[in-house]
């Protein structure tokens, strides 16, 4: 797998999940010398860099799983905002054997996940407080 990208809440977190699970993962930044060089030979490529269409079909092996986590606002040529991805979704869905569209890719997945720890988080904080204060506090609502 090739992460492009190495930021402390997306990139580096990817990596190591990656790793953790036994993929071979090179991690691609501003000062690598030719990215698509690595994701030409990536069966996946997640890219989380901030730079609107950076990634396109010409840098993907054929067949690639692209995961995009990036997300831009950019005008078009009629003078409209639009929200885009770290890669050209047009050119890379003819390559990638599966791509994730931006918006509606990620951050659906993102949302969920920050409700369900937020709920988690709030459950063991009121198993704190009334273990601490021998109190039970009433979570009917």
């Amino acid at each position: 797998a090739v992460v492009i990208g190495h930021s402390e809440i997306v990139g580096k977190p990817i990596a190591f999940l990656l790793m953790a699970e036994g993929a071979t993962v090179t991690v691609c930044h501003h000062m690598t010398k030719d990215v698509a060089d690595h994701s030409r030979r990536a069966d996946a490529v997640f890219v989380a860099v901030g730079k609107p269409n950076l990634i396109t079909a010409g840098m993907l092996k054929s067949g690639t799983t692209l995961i995009d986590i990036g997300i831009n606002r950019i005008t078009n040529d009629q003078g409209k905002s639009k929200i885009v991805g770290d890669s050209d979704f047009e050119s890379c869905s003819e390559k990638a054997g599966w791509i994730t569209p931006v918006p509606g890719g990620v951050g659906p997945v993102t949302v969920s996940y920050l409700m369900r720890n937020s709920v988690s988080a709030a459950r063991k904080l009121k198993s704190h407080y009334e273990a601490q204060f021998n109190y039970t506090i009433d979570s009917t609502y």
